[in-house]
C-alpha cells in the first residue's frame, strides 16, 4: 500500500473512531448498534489492507518473474557491488594517503625500510586499481541490462498496441460487415415496398377472381421469403 494511502485511511478510521465514541456519549441508548457499526467499519479496513497487501505482493512476485524483473534484479545487484567496491576503494585510498603522508613525514628510510614501505603502497595501489576495474566492470554491466530492459519493455509494448490496433481492425471489419448486412435489408425492404406498392396498384385494377387469388399467393410467397 502506497504511503499516501496508508495515512488517508489511518485519517479516515480514526475519525470514524472519534465520531462513533461522541455519538455513543450523545446518544448512550444507540450504544450497541453503534459498536456494531465500528466493528464493520474496522473489518472492513482490514479487509481493504490485506487486499492491497496481496495485490502488491502478487504485483510484485509477477514482476520478478517477468524478463524485465529478472533484468532489474541484475542491475540491482550490480549497483550493490559497485556500492561495495566503492567503500573499500575509499578504505584503500585513505590507508594509502596515510602511509604516504607518514613516509614524507619519516625522512631518509633505511633500504631494507624502504623496499618494505613500497612493496605495501604498490599493493595498495593494486587492490586499488583492481576496484576501479571492477566497477567499471559493473557499470558497463548496468548500461548493456539497461538497453535489454528497454528493448524487452519496448517490445512489449509494441505487442501491446499490435493487439490494440488488431482489435481496431477487427472491429472495422465487423462494422463493414454490420453496414453490408444493413445495406443489403434495407434494399431488401425497398424491393418490399415497391413490390407491395406494385400488388396494390395490380389489386385496385383487378376484376377477376382469378386475378386477385394469384396477386395474394404472390404477396403471400413474398412475405414468406
Amino acid at each position: 500500500m502506497r504511503g499516501y494511502d496508508f495515512v488517508r485511511l489511518a485519517f479516515i478510521g480514526t475519525a470514524v473512531l472519534l465520531a462513533t465514541f461522541m455519538l455513543i456519549r450523545v446518544l448512550p441508548a444507540l450504544r450497541f448498534i453503534l459498536l456494531i457499526v465500528l466493528v464493520v467499519l474496522l473489518v472492513m479496513i482490514l479487509l481493504y489492507i490485506w487486499r492491497n497487501y496481496t495485490q502488491e505482493r502478487e504485483s510484485e512476485r509477477t514482476y520478478a518473474a517477468s524478463i524485465s524483473g529478472q533484468i532489474q534484479e541484475r542491475i540491482t545487484n550490480c549497483q550493490e557491488q559497485i556500492k561495495r567496491l566503492q567503500e573499500e576503494a575509499q578504505q584503500i585510498n585513505n590507508s594509502l594517503k596515510e602511509l604516504e603522508q607518514q613516509v614524507r613525514k619519516g625522512g631518509n628510510l633505511s633500504s631494507p625500510m624502504q623496499a618494505k614501505t613500497e612493496s605495501v603502497l604498490n599493493g595498495f595501489r593494486q587492490e586499488l586499481n583492481l576496484r576501479k576495474t571492477k566497477i567499471n566492470f559493473y557499470k558497463q554491466c548496468i548500461e548493456k541490462l539497461e538497453k535489454i530492459k528497454h528493448q524487452h519493455e519496448l517490445l512489449a509494448a509494441v505487442e501491446q498496441k499490435k493487439e490494440e490496433l488488431d482489435n481496431l481492425r477487427q472491429q472495422h471489419y465487423d462494422e463493414i460487415a454490420d453496414m453490408e448486412q444493413l445495406r443489403w435489408e434495407v434494399e431488401k425492404e425497398d424491393t418490399y415496398l415497391e413490390t407491395i406498392q406494385d400488388l396494390s396498384t395490380r389489386m385496385q385494377r383487378s376484376t377477376a377472381s382469378d386475378e386477385v387469388l394469384n396477386l395474394q399467393k404472390e404477396l403471400e410467397k413474398m412475405l414468406a421469403q
